[in-house]
């Protein structure tokens, strides 16, 4: 099978990972891959040639499937692909369109530019979701025929570890505390300072943050005012960050939002208890059993969610489990190929 993926950039970023993690697995079995990219920002290396679109118009026609992830390459496709012929267009969504445009925008923003993709998706012939709740979600502005969903998948490489300086920061700004480890880009969706004014009632833990973005700033004074600058640690962002999971004792994502939690699957693979807010996604990823859940409606319960974390050695173990049944890379491989092979036979 031949296959164009198309994504803004090749940056380091949680669409494009997931696109890379794909692409691995399509050509492992034998698939001819090939990615679009518009922006020339390259931090991510892949297992099949790579070609910027620089205004050209791609031929499509010489594909089997053409996978676009983004509103950019969602109206490239919109704009250029052929009414007629046997090349499937599909695309997956990596958010809750609507939600995740009114906190990185306004809400102004997020009707307008919501409502522009929205009219784009229609003309795929497949629109892949991240979860059975986003399928719901979806299910409003995308007829169900076109609709289906699967599940990402992170296959970080447990090989990459730090380096030795790295190795003594974490351990120096650690020392006998409970160390809270984040892994994340630094924005209001993240809910990051749920945990930053929690940890005055924590006080055997420190949080150790990776990763940068715009609401670092803002935290970093959260931290200052709460009078635990000297317990919580930003290190900025890192290349492969998941190697610092290692030396976390436990993993927290307080966020009010996701697509599909990528570094909570990391943090499955090398078995890190995690304290999560219980939002519909991470709901239907992991159960009770498997992770530390707190209330954002009352977001002081995250220090009862840390003190479980503390106590259930078994949490990591079952995340792991989890993750080998329904996220592995071979598990997310049958699911998209089926949806490819349904989609070309529909055709």
């Amino acid at each position: 099978m031949k296959i164009a993926y198309i994504v803004p950039s090749l940056a380091n970023k949680g669409p494009v990972i997931v696109v890379k993690e794909l692409v691995e697995q399509m050509v492992q079995h034998n698939h001819e891959c090939i990615v679009l990219y518009f922006d020339e920002i390259k931090q991510l290396n892949f297992s099949c040639p790579t070609q910027r679109i620089k205004g050209s118009i791609i031929d499509f026609s010489s594909f089997d499937v053409v996978h676009s992830h983004g509103i950019r390459p969602d109206i490239y496709v919109y704009m250029h692909r052929k009414k007629l012929g046997k090349t499937c267009y599909i695309s997956t969504l990596h958010n809750y369109m609507f939600q995740d445009l009114k906190y990185q925008y306004n809400s102004i923003v997020a009707c307008v530019f919501g409502k522009i993709w929205i009219r784009c998706l229609n003309r795929h012939d497949k629109i892949v979701v991240l979860s059975k709740d986003a399928v719901q979600y979806y299910s409003k502005w995308i007829k169900s025929d076109k609709l289906t969903f699967a599940y990402n998948t992170r296959n970080p490489n447990i090989e990459n570890k730090l380096n030795q300086e790295e190795i003594r920061q974490i351990l120096d700004f650690k020392e006998d505390n409970v160390l809270i480890g984040v892994n994340a880009v630094l924005t209001e969706r993240k809910g990051l300072d749920i945990l930053i004014k929690a940890l005055n009632k924590l006080p055997a833990c420190k949080v150790y943050i990776v990763g940068d973005g715009p609401a670092r700033e803002s935290l970093e004074k959260l931290a200052c005012n709460c009078g635990v600058v000297d317990r919580c640690r930003f290190v900025g962002y890192k290349q492969d960050a998941y190697r610092y999971l290692e030396y976390y004792d436990i993993f927290a994502m307080p966020s009010h939002s996701e697509g599909f939690p990528l570094a909570l699957l990391e943090a499955a693979v090398y078995k890190r208890t995690s304290v999560v807010s219980d939002i519909p996604i991470i709901r239907e990823a992991f159960s009770p059993n498997e992770v530390s859940f707190f209330n954002l409606i009352n977001p002081d319960t995250i220090v009862q969610a840390v003190l479980r974390a503390i106590d259930g050695k078994q949490f990591g173990i079952n995340m792991n489990k989890r993750y080998l049944a329904d996220y592995s890379p071979a598990v997310m491989y049958n699911r998209y190929i089926s949806i490819y092979l349904n989609t070309l036979h529909f055709l």
